[in-house]
């Protein structure tokens, strides 16, 4: 399908909004971690995400949860991205090569 982000807004009949964001990056992703402030910031395509705690200079104890929170589910999204990438067939950067074979 190749790389692209899109934006979705939906509208209920009662008013009700959704707003989603898909990312499918590729290299021209660009991740920046703002120093001395808490915020993340994920942009592909025109498509923006930022991530940032309710004061990003004095973040709050619920704040630095959900930190360790994205952390983990970062970390467990890039395990099964390895492992799905692995199962087609493909190789792990890094990984020791089994001279056997």
């Amino acid at each position: 399908m190749g790389a692209y982000s899109y934006t979705t807004v939906n509208v209920d009949p009662d008013g009700t909004a959704s707003v989603d964001v898909t990312l499918r990056p590729d290299e021209r992703v660009s991740l920046l971690c703002m120093r001395d402030r808490g915020q993340l910031v994920i942009s592909h395509a025109q498509a923006h995400v930022t991530i940032t705690p309710t004061n990003p200079t004095a973040p709050t104890a619920e704040d630095l949860a959900v930190a360790h929170k994205l952390a983990e589910l970062f970390a467990r999204y890039a395990a099964e991205v390895e492992r799905l990438h692995v199962l087609n067939g493909a190789s792990v950067p890094g990984a020791p090569v089994d001279s056997a074979a």
